[in-house]
């Protein structure tokens, strides 16, 4: 009996569970979904346009969120630093500085 239940232990191990069946699954959809839209892409060069347009227009706006996003952040730190007692800003000033070069200096390395 326990080498029954050893067997079938050791043949769950092996065999793939539920998930990555269903996962694998989902993945073969995919596959053909993108294919069957490849098609009528190539068959109406319209359609292509339209989406790599749409596509540029989405990434331009994402990186007009993220300049916003940069320009409102930087304008509040620059509002809070203002606001410290001069004491308090020279030193976070000194620690911006310190942190901005070292990320400058990581960054070159990288190139």
């Amino acid at each position: 009996m326990k080498d029954i239940e050893s067997l079938v232990r050791k043949g769950e191990r092996v065999l793939p569970d539920e998930d990555m069946l269903i996962e694998a699954l989902r993945d073969l959809i995919k596959d053909q979904i993108k294919e069957y839209l490849k098609e009528i892409m190539d068959k109406n060069p319209r359609i292509r346009e339209e989406i790599a347009e749409s596509v540029r227009l989405y990434v331009e706006a994402k990186i007009k969120e993220a300049n916003a996003l940069a320009t409102a952040a930087k304008a509040l730190a620059e509002l809070g630093i203002t606001s410290l007692p001069r004491e308090a800003r020279e030193q976070i000033l000194t620690t911006l500085l310190s942190m901005l070069k070292e990320e400058m200096e990581g960054m070159v390395d990288k190139l």
